[in-house]
């Protein structure tokens, strides 16, 4: 097996935050970057390739004062590269590449003061990627490879950088596994305002669903889905300390729900799903992973955030205390796009302590409550948007996680003809793997085959 290529870096800057962003962008190209005065790695021996970061001479990267640990305020409006790069983090011989990774990656401007929406978000709308219209692109994999293509043309012997082959990831947000069964007296008080409200084709799939099927009820049909193109899911629960307007499946869950955790546990991924509350009362967090873990029978380390409500750092360091190794959250309610500017897994680096931290966080790329509600999209139109960020990926690959809400296909609730799109979108991201098809069709939502 090669080992992998050692670049050395010859520079005065020693600051934790050069070394977070050579690390990950060593990790995506298939490199290893290292200090010229790390001798225990060197010893005497001349470096095959040596670059410099910062001043002046050949081989040499430009610098920004961002990654000496400077607090340089909001970033300049983006420019075009020759190369057609949105870029910033400017210096007098060019873009600092390095430091507009990191200003992405550690999502800088989210620690400023900033005006939040009605759930304490920070908005699309705010953010620098909107303003300077580069959202949809994954342009910290771009400029990561355009770092690699200015090495390669510094030392040809070079070898190319890694490859990523394109994975589509399916994930769902278990809100409210039913939206009239096993619901007690909530359901029948829903009842009676579907009725005064004149809606009727609701109140009769309320009854209906005593006996036949649920709307919301289509995790069945998903397995189908999933297990026909071999795609490996990933189910975020929401259980809830008590209810309110937004955390809506308080627990005890019946104990279908309970059976199916279990059950799905053994071919999919599990993660908490933490309720809106506990982003005021963090100790709900690990009471709610501890009730996932005695359902599903396994240690719960995954997690994204009810609502994707969170603020930096603290959401992210309560995460960490409650056990949580990775979070799935990093993406706009309001916009789909990349938020972090990348759609691989990157480690979260606390800015306020200046430290690179354990917790990985996990990128998604749209969500159909941001396509649907948000973004006021049509099932076809919100489909090729998706296709369109999955085609912008293009030779970079890597994961293409996208989040859906089991409750996302119910036609009474205005989703009608979602599921209709999402089967042929799956099929059509599933085929990208390179994973054949085979001609069975999947079994419609709300059923009970399983």
């Amino acid at each position: 097996m090669s080992s992998v290529p050692e670049i050395t870096v010859v520079t005065a800057i020693r600051h934790p935050r050069l070394r977070y962003v050579l690390r990950i962008v060593g990790d995506d190209l298939g490199y290893r970057f290292r200090f010229s005065n790390d001798r225990s790695v060197f010893g005497p021996r001349l470096p095959r390739y040596g670059i410099n970061y910062g001043g002046e001479g050949p081989r040499t990267l430009p610098h920004h004062p961002l990654l000496s640990g400077r607090d340089t305020g909001p970033a300049d409006p983006a420019q075009l590269s020759e190369d057609g790069l949105p870029v910033f983090c400017m210096t007098k011989t060019g873009p600092d590449l390095l430091a507009c990774i990191f200003y992405c990656l550690s999502r800088y401007e989210e620690y400023d003061a900033f005006t939040p929406d009605r759930h304490g978000r920070f908005t699309a709308a705010a953010s620098h990627a909107v303003q300077n219209g580069y959202l949809h692109r994954p342009v910290v994999r771009e400029w990561t490879a355009a770092i690699g293509r200015q090495l390669r043309a510094w030392f040809p012997t070079l070898p190319a950088p890694r490859r990523y082959g394109f994975t589509f990831r399916p994930t769902y947000d278990i809100d409210l596994l039913y939206a009239y069964r096993h619901r007690g007296w909530r359901g029948g008080l829903s009842g009676i305002r579907d009725l005064l409200a004149g809606n009727g084709s609701r109140f009769v799939s309320r009854l209906r669903a005593t006996r036949e099927n649920d709307p919301y009820n289509t995790v069945a049909a998903l397995e189908d889905l999933h297990r026909k193109h071999e795609l490996r899911a990933t189910y975020f629960w929401l259980l809830s300390t008590g209810t309110n307007r937004h955390d809506t499946n308080p627990y005890p869950i019946p104990e279908a729900q309970r059976a199916l955790i279990r059950r799905l546990a053994a071919t999919s991924s599990t993660g908490i799903h933490p309720s809106y509350l506990s982003s005021q009362s963090p100790a709900l967090i690990g009471q709610e992973r501890k009730r996932l873990e005695q359902i599903a029978g396994e240690r719960i380390t995954a997690s994204r955030q009810h609502f994707l409500r969170f603020r930096l750092p603290d959401t992210y360091r309560q995460l960490s205390q409650h056990g949580i190794t990775d979070d799935h959250s990093m993406g706009y309610a309001d916009r789909s796009g990349w938020r972090a500017g990348t759609n691989q897994p990157f480690p979260w680096y606390d800015l306020l302590r200046e430290r690179e931290t354990g917790l990985t966080i996990h990128p998604f790329a749209a969500m159909d409550v941001t396509l649907k509600t948000y973004e006021g999209l049509s099932c076809g139109a919100a489909g090729a948007a998706i296709i369109k960020l999955a085609e912008g990926l293009g030779r970079y690959g890597g994961p293409f996680p996208l989040l859906w809400h089991n409750s996302s296909f119910a036609a009474d609730y205005g989703w009608a003809g979602w599921w209709e799109m999402y089967v042929d979108l799956v099929g059509r991201l599933a085929g990208w793997e390179g994973v054949t098809p085979d001609r069975a069709g999947p079994s419609r939502p709300g059923s009970d085959e399983h």
